[in-house]
């Protein structure tokens, strides 16, 4: 237990102010059925509870995330000028808003809870820092009255620095708090990596087994017979013979000459009959599921064939990722204070959104003729100047209101048709006179 820890319990104790504590329900939850420890940081060792933490943390992290102003008319456009768009753009003097989204979500993945505490201005009203909390060092308690604290147990000479100024208990309103899935109590989220404990020990376990197999040399357990009577002094040089020459990948393969009559006879399956491959492959995509994160996304073969992958990749978009990234939004929102309804934090997708170059060009052609999109916002979105006249929103002149009939042609003027549009003739033609149909008189 650490120094800030010790203070605090003995400041509750003393004080009354703080009521109870709040700890993750799987505190002392470490030792998986297989044997093998797990807790969040091991777990990272496996890869594929790596690979999914760091895929989804970085997704989260490139989505840009703003503050944007609704229109009247429906539209929306960024809030310029307001004071919470520099701090999403540079939440603090060393991290960039990447950096800092990217913590905050492996957090939350790895842990359930993801902390930042809030360094506001002189005033002491407007957020100009987030500091990002090691999650392991943050506890919360209760207050009799229902007010919620956090205490932070400081590590390190510039967090320290970061948060002199503030209380040993930090208010609620001064932690930025993101959770996942509440279970137990509202005020924690629960913490994925003990929960699916069991999988992610068996996965470790699975290759932690298969690892001692490659170093024992690729071959299954036995023993080695003789008729004769051994020594204690010849049984030991032998088996440390017997390592020395069969043990360790560079070994596998090796022919053993043995003597004395000793005959070797192994123990267990092969590792076909124990089927390792299968049983890892099973393990990894269990993982994803615990994540819900789809296997082809951290390599798995057969998982990523054919133009199902851009299905694939907009169910990806709108599950895991569109959660993750509401929860940020809703609980930014509220903390910051703002609305929702003419202020809201908003995420530009539309870098997942991107198809292949091809389908992006007929989306294009299809929406400038839609008409709901001028050629200038066509460029723009593939990141290309302006072009004079662009603004133009243009329509299909073979289209018209329901209902609508066109008026009589015109048959005296050449090239008119049934039409009636504008610049197509006949009388619905704004620019033309009918007087000009008409023969000259003498």
């Amino acid at each position: 237990m650490g120094l800030w820890d010790r203070i605090a319990r003995f400041a509750s104790r003393r004080s009354g102010s703080v009521g109870s504590e709040l700890r993750d329900g799987f505190d002392d939850w470490d030792m998986s059925d297989a044997g093998v420890p797990v807790t969040s940081l091991r777990a990272l060792q496996h890869v594929a509870v790596m690979a999914c933490v760091s895929i989804v943390a970085e997704d989260v992290a490139k989505i840009p995330l703003d503050l944007y102003r609704r229109l009247p008319n429906g539209g929306k456009e960024p809030a310029r000028g307001h004071w919470l768009r520099p701090l999403l753009r540079n939440p603090n003097g060393w991290q960039t808003a990447f950096e800092f989204k990217e913590m905050m979500q492996a957090s939350l993945l790895l842990r359930g809870n993801a902390y930042a505490v809030a360094i506001r201005d002189d005033r002491g009203i407007y957020p100009v820092k987030l500091i990002p909390i090691f999650p392991d060092r943050v506890t919360i308690y209760e207050a009799p009255n229902g007010e919620v604290f956090y205490v932070v147990t400081r590590n390190g000479l510039h967090e320290t620095a970061m948060l002199r100024d503030k209380p040993l208990f930090i208010p609620a309103e001064d932690v930025l708090h993101l959770r996942w899935l509440s279970t137990w109590n509202s005020l924690l989220g629960s913490n994925r990596i003990q929960m699916m404990r069991e999988s992610v020990g068996l996965a470790m376990g699975l290759e932690q087994h298969q690892a001692r197999f490659t170093g024992q040399g690729a071959r299954s357990g036995g023993v080695l017979t003789t008729q004769g009577k051994l020594t204690q002094e010849v049984r030991e040089q032998i088996a440390s013979d017997w390592k020395k020459q069969r043990s360790g990948p560079r070994n596998s393969g090796l022919t053993t000459i043995l003597e004395q009559g000793l005959e070797w006879k192994p123990l267990g399956l092969t590792m076909v009959d124990s089927q390792f491959i299968e049983s890892r492959a099973f393990q990894l995509r269990d993982v994803c599921r615990a994540f819900n994160v789809p296997p082809y996304k951290i390599a798995i073969e057969g998982e990523s064939e054919g133009p199902a992958m851009v299905q694939m990749g907009q169910e990806y978009l709108n599950g895991p990722i569109s959660g993750h990234c509401e929860r940020w939004k809703a609980t930014g929102e509220k903390f910051f204070g703002i609305d929702g309804d003419d202020l809201f934090l908003g995420w530009d997708y539309s870098h997942f959104l991107k198809a292949d170059l091809s389908s992006r060009y007929v989306a294009y052609r299809q929406a400038v003729g839609g008409p709901w999109m001028s050629p200038n916002e066509a460029r723009r979105a593939e990141g290309l100047p302006d072009q004079q006249g662009g603004d133009i929103v243009f329509q299909p002149t073979n289209m018209a209101p329901l209902g609508w009939e066109p008026p009589e042609r015109s048959t005296s003027a050449p090239g008119s048709d049934q039409t009636g549009m504008p610049g197509q003739g006949g009388d619905g033609d704004p620019e033309r006179d009918p007087a000009d149909d008409e023969a000259p008189s003498n």
